[in-house]
């Protein structure tokens, strides 16, 4: 499983969410916007506050929509 640190005025989170549904890739989206919690979880994991950021349960993540990135992130 996959978690998507994303929010809804995000293009580039709408790009990733597409390419994992087009890889038929399960993710839960994590909505930065929606809790504080959520957006200190981002920044925990990642160091940084930009988004999309995609975290395997291995706790491997790319930050923003890096195709050839999430492509190995996922081992396609």
């Amino acid at each position: 499983m996959i978690k998507v640190f994303s929010s809804d005025g995000c293009g580039y989170c709408a790009k990733l969410k597409a390419y994992l549904d087009s890889k038929n890739v399960d993710y839960e989206v994590i909505d930065v916007d929606e809790s504080r919690e959520n957006y200190e979880k981002l920044v925990e994991i990642s160091g940084q506050t930009g988004i999309p950021v995609a975290v395997s349960d291995s706790g491997n993540y790319v930050i923003g929509f890096d195709k050839p990135k999430i492509d190995s992130m996922l081992g396609i």
